[in-house]
């Protein structure tokens, strides 16, 4: 508790000394809580478990130093620790011109995929890769925006591997496309020396009058292993039926053939399944107040943060309380 209400007023002094001095363009906390309940067949410690409990409390910053140069800054209060970098999502420098941005700090590993590219707490229940993967890394980034219609991108990033838990020195290699309908991507992640696991991220988007589409196909091949595919796929489904109501369902399928663990996301031997669906309720017809119930069921073979017969629901508040935006 003492740390955090360091933090705080921490973050009130430099607010006030930023805007002094520069634009802030939006600045604001988020928090979400969730009563859930949980039961699994393959985790007896879970089965019939209930709890009120605090999900996310999150800080965020994004304003301008000059006419070209941006940044962007988000932290989980929820997560303080010793080291700061831990949890914070992303610190970024940007500069930026008609046709460029060049970026560098810590940064959302440009993976595809509408799912993977999700605010965490707008997630209620999610694959088995999305449970997994170490998203959020120190690197490089350069975009060139193609001045299109649909706001196209190509990206491409120099960043730490998201595989690389030993502090070994391990890079990611990411060429990413971005445009209002498709956030796809070819990547090179190095889970040892000069050993690569690559993947193909398609994520595809559009909508049809209140209902919008999600899908996602990921494949990972571990380059130095002849067999052994492994592959995940997602989809959502969302029908806005007000500016009040919003009905999804979401579903997952993640697969890992190989005999030997090189890829950590999704571990060897996984066949599972996860599907569910829930209702969101915005009281204030904005984002600011989010009210929601979600539920999901999983089944198959796993052995990493899914398991056989895992079923959850959950009843939740969200809100946003923006000072700047």
């Amino acid at each position: 508790m003492k740390k955090f209400s360091l933090l705080v007023f921490v973050l009130t002094l430099a607010v006030g000394s930023l805007q002094a001095q520069h634009k802030i363009t939006r600045l604001g906390f988020e928090v979400r809580g969730d009563w859930q309940y949980d039961s699994s067949i393959g985790e007896p410690d879970r089965l019939n478990h209930s709890a009120f409990e605090g999900k996310f409390a999150n800080f965020r910053m994004d304003g301008t130093l000059s006419e070209n140069l941006t940044y962007s800054f988000r932290y989980r209060l929820h997560k303080v620790q010793s080291d700061p970098f831990a949890a914070t999502d992303w610190a970024t420098l940007t500069y930026s011109t008609d046709r460029w941005e060049l970026a560098g700090g810590k940064q959302v590993v440009a993976i595809g995929g509408y799912e993977y590219d999700r605010a965490p707490i707008d997630i209620y229940f999610a694959s088995e890769y999305w449970h997994q993967i170490a998203c959020y890394q120190f690197g490089v980034s350069a975009a060139y925006k193609l001045g299109d219609k649909v706001g196209s991108k190509l990206l491409g990033q120099l960043c730490q591997s998201p595989y690389d838990f030993a502090g070994q020195g391990l890079y990611a290699y990411n060429f990413m496309y971005m445009s209002n309908y498709s956030l796809s991507s070819l990547n090179l992640l190095e889970y040892a020396p000069g050993k690569f696991v690559g993947y193909v991220a398609l994520g595809a988007k559009d909508s049809f009058g209140p209902v919008s589409v999600e899908l996602d196909a990921m494949y990972r091949k571990d380059l130095a292993v002849e067999r052994g595919d492994s592959f995940s796929l997602m989809a959502d489904v969302a029908w806005r039926a007000s500016d009040k109501f919003n009905v999804f369902t979401h579903a997952s399928y993640d697969v890992n053939r190989s005999l030997v663990m090189h890829d950590p996301t999704v571990l060897p031997g996984t066949d599972m399944w996860h599907a569910g669906g829930g209702v969101e309720y915005f009281p204030m017809g904005t984002g600011d107040v989010r009210l929601h119930a979600a539920a999901s069921y999983a089944f198959g073979d796993g052995l990493g943060a899914l398991h056989d017969g895992d079923m959850m629901f959950q009843m939740g508040l969200t809100w946003r309380f923006n000072i700047i935006k």
